[in-house]
């Protein structure tokens, strides 16, 4: 396993663009930022949970620096609270505020869809249909970490597909924020995967025809369908 790997899902689509961009090495702090994410993520730091940095600083094994600016930086994104005279918490929302930032999520999604099918390239579109269609495979070996990084880097495709790098960092940073809600592990269930492979067919195809509304649509219950399973998986 590749440190990568270890990254949730939204830290590795990050990582992915950094590289596909050439874009400047993170900082030590950014590094920290993902790995703190990634512990929230998976329940390691759960809501509610007291920050201390010094404690953070051993478990990372880096200096209070950067995990001073990493909590910053996830304060920024609402990930974390900073409270006078308590410290650091770990950011409990409510389910109301999770579905508004679903919304905003699904909504800048779909718009990435909407312009990926107007301004794909002909090889962007060919990568994309051969990405989707090894997808196939993948539930056929029940592979669920597979789907898992895959699906990443479909979604990823059709980011930078809507050639908008301001869409693109924005989607990057809402969805950010809706890890206190998540839980990173892929629902494993064959059944969840065929219906995610399914609602990706419909996104898929409805760019390849160029069709911008269809694909906004069909990418937009996409999203709002998997963050509602996310939040029954965290209620359960």
């Amino acid at each position: 396993m590749t440190p990568s790997d270890r990254l949730p899902p939204i830290a590795q689509t990050a990582e992915a663009a950094r590289s596909r961009r050439g874009a400047p090495v993170p900082t030590l702090a950014s590094i920290v930022q993902q790995r703190i994410g990634n512990d929230i993520a998976h329940g390691a730091l759960p809501p509610g949970m007291r920050l201390e940095e010094e404690d953070l600083a051993r478990r990372y094994e880096v200096s209070r620096t950067p995990v001073r600016e990493a909590l910053r930086q996830l304060s920024a994104l609402g990930i974390v609270d900073i409270r006078h005279r308590q410290g650091v918490v770990v950011a409990a929302r409510s389910v109301e505020h999770f579905n508004n930032l679903l919304e905003v999520v699904a909504d800048m999604e779909a718009s990435s869809a909407r312009y990926a099918a107007q301004r794909m390239t002909q090889d962007e579109r060919d990568a994309l249909r051969a990405t989707h269609d090894g997808m196939r495979a993948i539930i056929d070996q029940a592979a669920a970490a597979r789907f898992d990084k895959a699906n990443s880097v479909l979604h990823q495709m059709i980011h930078e597909g809507a050639h908008n790098d301001i869409l693109f960092n924005g989607i990057v940073q809402m969805r950010l924020r809706t890890l206190p809600y998540t839980r990173m592990e892929f629902i494993s269930e064959r059944r969840r995967m065929e219906i995610s492979y399914m609602e990706h067919n419909a996104i898929v195809h409805a760019i390849l025809r160029r069709e911008p509304e269809m694909a906004y649509q069909a990418m937009r219950l996409h999203v709002i369908d998997a963050g509602h399973v996310q939040e029954d998986r965290g209620r359960g």
